[in-house]
């Protein structure tokens, strides 16, 4: 049988066959999952970190999720797409156990990114836990403003990932990471210093409660159906105000308000 048969009989195994249709496929392609993991160990190792745990955890999830695929000849990227995952994901949670305080904007600006200053650090501080709740919720509402990868690569720092492990996690060289943060730095800062006036200054009140939901961590729907209007409006609000920010920002780092009030 080869291997796109394998693939298929495990996809559409009925009760009776699954256990040996789970063992067929964790025979076929245990050596190619393990050794993904293992490659992607080498760059960050971790001694809680276990790639045979991963590997099995790999299967285990393919199985409870295997009507999910739909194509037989895609279930080996698949495979390897959740072994991925739940790599960085294990040595995400073990550097995360192992943070003692680094402050999430701090963080964006650690020296093994290249810089040697930290502008992040000047306007939230971390000495005690009401300042750590503040900080935690600045750390929310900021994630709100980022999406997709400039999303994935603020979340790995915050982490206490290297620009060169960012890098293969990505599929991205390090330099193109480090740019990547700096054109975040360069509109994320001076928003974060004056979030709570650019929310005021908005100019229509539907648009206030859109964005403060969504900082919030409210989703898209429930927001929609708080104020009675669709979900697609919803989402084109967040991003036309998300723009019109970061174009400010980029006009006038030190005072962003004014040039989005100018802009208007």
């Amino acid at each position: 049988m080869d291997n796109v048969g394998i693939n298929r009989r495990f996809l559409e195994a009925d009760d009776n066959e699954k256990e040996k249709a789970f063992e067929l496929l964790f025979n076929t392609y245990h050596k190619i999952v393990f050794k993904k993991i293992n490659r992607m160990m080498r760059s960050h190792p971790d001694p809680a970190v276990d790639a045979e745990d991963i590997a099995q955890e790999t299967f285990i999830k393919a199985f409870k999720k295997r009507h999910q695929v739909r194509e037989p000849e895609k279930l080996l990227g698949w495979l390897l797409t959740i072994a991925k995952t739940l790599t960085l994901n294990e040595i995400r949670d073990a550097k995360r156990r192992r943070q003692t305080g680094n402050s999430f904007l701090e963080s964006l600006d650690n020296p093994s990114i290249g810089e040697s200053e930290a502008p992040f650090a000047t306007f939230l501080a971390e000495t005690d836990a009401e300042q750590a709740e503040v900080e935690r919720d600045m750390k929310a509402k900021l994630l709100c403003l980022l999406q997709g990868t400039d999303r994935e690569v603020v979340t790995f720092i915050n982490d206490g990932f290297t620009t060169q492990e960012i890098a293969e996690a990505i599929d991205a060289t390090p330099d193109a990471v480090q740019k990547r943060l700096e054109r975040i730095r360069e509109w994320l800062i001076p928003i974060a210093r004056n979030l709570e006036t650019l929310i005021s200054c908005l100019p229509g009140e539907d648009d206030r409660i859109v964005m403060e939901r969504h900082l919030d961590g409210q989703p898209l729907s429930d927001i929609a159906k708080a104020i009675c209007i669709s979900r697609s409006d919803v989402e084109a609000r967040v991003k036309r105000v998300i723009a019109d920010w970061k174009k400010a920002a980029r006009q006038n780092s030190t005072d962003p308000v004014s040039a989005t009030v100018k802009n208007d």
